[in-house]
């Protein structure tokens, strides 16, 4: 078998994996990220987003997507803020306390009830995440997760579990799964009703 056949064959069974992870989310719980998302719009809440490794470059890639795509398109300006963009805060508290904290530092005296975070893990289990989650929700903030293999800690904390199960370190699939869904996020976002309506506010 040549090169080109097996790169055409690792290609399929890769379409496969991500189409096999896409017909795994649930709709309603997609609807529930989004409501949550447009209730904290309307009241001017702040949505934070964390992850670490890919899922940190999700984060910032969110935050980049709402404060650009959304505002270049609609007069909105969304408060997004992806905790994972302050290198300087990030190494400051992971040399001086712990690597755990760093996000949960950040939301010390910032984060706020009807706030909302959203964590993305593919295994569900980072310390980090974990007690940022966990903080957020001791304040009466809301909580989302976008989540993969066996969904781990964060399927039970966060408010809102988005759970796409896929085999337990298979990242990359699980990884594009979470950047498809902000994707398609910003991109409904822009065309529903309800949100365009804050956007001539």
């Amino acid at each position: 078998m040549g090169n080109s056949e097996k790169t055409k064959n690792y290609l399929e069974n890769y379409r496969k994996k991500l189409d096999e992870i896409l017909e795994q989310i649930d709709a309603t719980v997609l609807t529930q990220v989004i409501d949550v998302m447009i209730a904290a719009f309307k009241s001017k809440n702040t949505i934070y987003v964390v992850g670490n490794g890919g899922s940190a470059a999700t984060a910032s890639h969110m935050q980049a997507d709402f404060s650009f795509f959304v505002r270049y398109f609609t007069k909105f300006r969304p408060n997004i803020i992806a905790l994972t963009d302050n290198v300087p805060i990030i190494t400051a508290v992971g040399n001086d306390t712990s690597f755990d904290d760093i996000f949960v530092e950040q939301m010390r005296g910032r984060f706020k009830p009807n706030d909302v975070l959203i964590a993305i893990s593919a295994s569900g289990n980072s310390p980090n995440l974990v007690k940022a989650v966990e903080y957020a929700n001791s304040i009466g903030g809301n909580t989302i997760a976008f989540i993969g293999f066996l969904g781990g800690k964060l399927k039970d904390l966060a408010k809102v579990p988005l759970y796409t199960p896929n085999p337990k370190g298979d990242y990359g699939p699980i990884e594009d799964i979470h950047m498809i869904l902000n994707h398609v996020i910003v991109n409904y976002l822009s065309t529903d009703e309800e949100f365009l309506a804050l956007t001539e506010n």
